[in-house]
């Protein structure tokens, strides 16, 4: 399998097999990269499967404004995602001190991923159209995106939190 920092530029999709299911791929024009998938049907948590792992996220409340990331199996977060109380920025907290910025715009506009000297590492763009497809490009090579190829799947499950937040206030 490629590491991701070989696929910078090129366009990679979020599909939802089935409209049934809870259920996402990250696919590249030649592959599945990854699967992400909600245990449950009102679940907060998801599992991701690929780049040679599995992991899980999980919102300890609802009430919070974060995501905590860990190994699949095990108790304790090495990994999470903040963000603010408008949910329009963030920060990935990884191993180490690390940190990434992200920046999450409404609607039309991009969810972002900044490394932590501001270089624009990857775009996500929500594509209008009846299937409602979400593409991520990776923008610049990266280590810890190859390090942590579960980022890329956290972007998107912080887009679905955030659409799912939309639809709760709206309704």
């Amino acid at each position: 399998m490629d590491i991701l920092s070989n696929l910078i530029g090129e366009t990679l999709t979020f599909n939802q097999p089935s409209l049934m299911k809870k259920e996402f791929e990250l696919v590249s024009p030649r592959d599945v990269l990854a699967r992400m998938y909600f245990p449950k049907l009102f679940s907060n948590s998801v599992i991701i499967e690929g780049f040679d792992g599995k992991w899980e996220i999980k919102q300890p409340s609802i009430w919070r404004r974060e995501y905590g990331v860990y190994k699949h199996g095990y108790h304790m977060p090495f990994a999470r995602y903040v963000s603010n109380f408008w949910r329009t920025k963030g920060t990935i907290e990884l191993p180490k001190g690390v940190r990434l910025n992200c920046k999450s715009g409404r609607l039309k506009k991009p969810f972002e991923v900044y490394s932590s000297i501001d270089e624009l590492l990857m775009v996500y763009v929500n594509k209008f159209s009846l299937k409602g497809r979400t593409t991520v490009t990776i923008e610049k090579r990266s280590e810890l995106i190859d390090k942590y190829p579960w980022i890329i799947m956290l972007g998107w499950y912080v887009i679905l939190q955030n659409r799912r937040g939309r639809a709760r206030a709206a309704g």
